[in-house]
């Protein structure tokens, strides 16, 4: 990496010293962008950073504001931002032509060309390569053409998600010729998928294991690669990077540079989280994703006056999920736990700004599920009150009795253990307010605190668990929002495992269980129709084609998806979780909400989906937006 030059580093001496300037003196009251600083709280791996995307370091800061997608895509909106795409055609015979900005260019100098696109694709096999017939196809210096499987074409809004998904100003063709190159000799080896084949074949080749073993001993040289200066082409370059801090200073040949108005970002690495909240207080940075306790958020903004709080629905909902390998949670006392809580409360418990959820698992986040449902068929999710006298009722039903104030199965007290991830503080005021709501209701509770997320999955999922049930995400997504992300996260990526649904095995289609070898590894789950004719469907056997469906068709499955999963009560959802950013209001004048934010810099205003203040506050949020608060002149400083 190039050596700081003198200016930057006079000025990075300056702040680390002072701590209270963010921008120089400006008499003209014009924007010059060497005269601001933004300075933001991300962590990187302390050593061992390579100087590309997929060196397999986190690298902090320069994820968001140096690495770019051909489109960026807002989290939680899905609002589309054209960056490294100038535009992209989707045509009728099943192919689409990304047409490359003129003027984007990598760090470097070089240009930003259509074969860097297609180096990116043919050495990442990222989701969007199951989708595409074949490698890609170079035009002309700045034009490439995608050519889409015919049977499981994803739509057109779905195409344009699944490309901003990717990082593709990373993969310099010039600098990593010999691995990409490398990869798609492996690649062209492998048999052709036929027509109608859904599982898992980039670029319409199936992979064997040997190729399998193959790619990974290119990717892992790939990954070792250290080119000379950081590989990117975002609107800031990397300039200096010690174990605590990062200097990124304005890429001036962006092809937005006029969009760009700080001159440098200064980066803290700082993962504790009362370090964190110092550094806010002490106005040592200008703007940090999250929420913090409602008694903490108010200490960090009476200390420091230059800052305010806006906040954003999160997708997704946190609750309760029953571990299925317990004989005690039968249909009727899963049913009995929807009606045990108020709900309320163990929102306020959990985060006072989320909205309280009175749903069971749906498999989306209440905000998701009303933004792509049938109105109707919204209106058909079950809702549960808090109603105990219910809850004992139906426990009585399923053969509970109580003596002495306590429940009873089989003459024995109930006694339930309840796993949470100890690092998140939301989670852990849930536990505590369930084991007070079940202690008082007559369950004896164990708490299980787990110290991080990775413990407390590895617990949960493991056989003969220690839980009994945990809280965690009921329904979350990490990607779009365009349906699938969040079924993915209920059935197969982490409440699969922790519900311990069934999976079907080798061995279940060696015996003619299955007669579909693509169905190994995926959900047994059958679930009721929602037309009411007592059909089944699986729901292993809906995901793989949900990007391919007509608006028509996607409403239909979402019922099915959605009330089918419901009617199972495998956990219940306590609050849509809403999330926040910290943000230094005299610094950055184009902040949204100046109304709201003058009568209290606590915002408790949580814009409605589908509002222009949903899409505007959404854009402020770093972890949502990346690199186009500054690409697109999202935040502008005051001159």
């Amino acid at each position: 990496m190039r050596r700081i030059s003198k200016f930057a580093f006079a000025l990075v001496t300056f702040l680390m010293i002072s701590g209270c300037g963010t921008r120089t003196s400006n008499t003209t009251g014009e924007i010059n962008p060497d005269d601001y600083v933004f300075r933001v709280n991300k962590t990187w791996d302390r050593t061992g950073i390579r100087n590309h995307y997929h060196g397999g370091s986190n690298i902090g800061p320069i994820e968001w504001l140096s690495v770019e997608p051909l489109v960026q895509y807002v989290r939680s909106t899905d609002e589309l931002h054209y960056l490294l795409a100038e535009e992209i055609i989707h045509n009728d015979d099943h192919t689409s032509i990304i047409k490359v900005q003129k003027n984007a260019k990598w760090h470097t100098g070089e240009d930003f060309t259509a074969e860097d696109v297609i180096a990116f694709f043919h050495i990442n096999f990222v989701s969007v390569t199951n989708y595409i017939a074949k490698p890609l196809e170079e035009i002309d210096n700045k034009t490439v053409k995608i050519t889409w499987k015919t049977w499981m074409e994803p739509n057109a809004n779905v195409k344009n998600l699944l490309l901003a998904e990717t990082k593709v100003g990373s993969v310099q063709y010039s600098v990593f010729k010999t691995v990409v190159d490398r990869c798609q000799e492996i690649l062209r080896s492998q048999e052709r998928a036929p027509e109608g084949y859904n599982d898992w074949a980039p670029f319409g080749y199936i992979n064997s294991k040997a190729s399998e073993t193959l790619y990974m001993e290119n990717y892992n040289t790939f990954r070792a690669m250290n080119p000379k200066t950081f590989v990117a082409t975002g609107p800031f370059k990397v300039e200096r990077v010690t174990q605590n801090q990062m200097v990124l200073l304005r890429n001036k040949d962006y092809y937005f540079a006029d969009n760009v108005k700080f001159g440098t970002v200064l980066g803290y690495n700082t993962p504790d989280i009362n370090g964190i909240y110092n550094l806010l207080s002490t106005d040592k940075i200008d703007y940090q994703d999250g929420l913090a306790p409602e008694a903490t958020l108010n200490s960090i903004l009476n200390q420091n006056p230059k800052l305010t709080h806006l906040k954003m629905f999160d997708p997704g909902a946190i609750g309760l999920v029953f571990n299925l390998e317990k004989e005690i949670w039968t249909p009727k006392v899963r049913e009995a736990f929807q009606y045990i809580f108020n709900r309320e409360e163990m929102k306020n418990a959990g985060n006072k700004y989320g909205i309280t959820s009175s749903f069971p698992l749906v498999g989306m986040a209440p905000s998701e599920a009303k933004a792509w449902m049938k109105e109707s068929d919204y209106a058909r999710i079950p809702t549960y009150t808090y109603d105990q006298t219910r809850a004992a009722q139906l426990l009585t039903e399923a053969g509970w009795t109580k003596s002495g104030g306590k429940w009873m199965v089989g003459g024995e007290q109930v006694k339930l253990s309840l796993g949470y991830d100890g690092s998140h503080p939301g989670m852990s005021g849930v536990a505590e307010g369930v084991s007070s709501t079940l202690n008082t209701f007559g369950i004896e509770l164990v708490l299980k605190r787990a110290a991080d997320f990775g413990t407390w999955f590895d617990t949960a999922k493991t056989q003969e668990s220690v839980y009994d049930f945990v809280v965690n995400w009921t329904d979350l997504n990490m990607s779009f929002s365009y349906p699938t992300g969040s079924f993915n996260y209920v059935l197969n990526d982490i409440n699969g495992p922790i519900m311990h649904l069934q999976y079907f095995t080798q061995e279940d289609f060696d015996n003619g269980v299955i007669d579909d070898e693509r169905l190994i590894g995926k959900p047994k789950l059958t679930l009721p129709k929602a037309d009411g004719s007592g059909e089944t469907f699986r729901i292993s056997e809906y995901l793989p084609t949900m990007y391919s469906l007509t608006e028509e068709e996607l409403h239909a499955r979402l019922a099915d998806m959605v009330l089918g999963l419901a009617s199972q009560n495998f956990g219940l959802s306590f609050y849509q979780n809403v999330t926040g950013s910290f943000l230094n209001k005299d610094l950055i004048a184009t902040l949204p909400l100046q109304e709201h934010i003058a009568q209290n810099r606590n915002v408790t205003y949580v814009p409605e989906v589908g509002s222009d203040d949903f899409f505007a506050v959404a854009r402020t949020n770093l972890w949502f937006s990346q690199g186009i608060v500054f690409s697109k002149g999202y935040y502008e400083p005051r001159p």
